[in-house]
């Protein structure tokens, strides 16, 4: 009986420990903004960024530029840092 008891135990924790794997990004926060901000360089004003997130295999990086009147989303690769998705909106 106590071996069934520990065959499930041990069970139960190999299989929890599997449904709770996350991967650690390869790329930082930092470089994450850094990247954003590179891909808005423009002549009219200053890109700020106002929050950094991390979902999944992706950074959610929310960022505006007031001169410009512009403010957007990118969502950045966590392994390889490539912006794998965009969205800009304009006044």
């Amino acid at each position: 009986m106590r071996k069934i008891v520990t065959i499930l135990s041990i069970s139960l924790i190999v299989v929890m420990s599997g449904c709770n794997h996350n991967s650690i990004p390869k790329i930082s926060e930092e470089q994450a903004k850094s990247i954003v901000l590179k891909s808005h360089v423009k002549n009219i004003g200053k890109i700020e960024i106002k929050s950094v997130s991390h979902k999944g295999n992706e950074y959610i990086v929310k960022w505006e530029n007031k001169e410009n009147c512009e403010n957007g989303t990118d969502y950045i690769n966590d392994e390889n840092g490539k912006i794998i998705n965009a969205e800009t909106s304009i006044c």
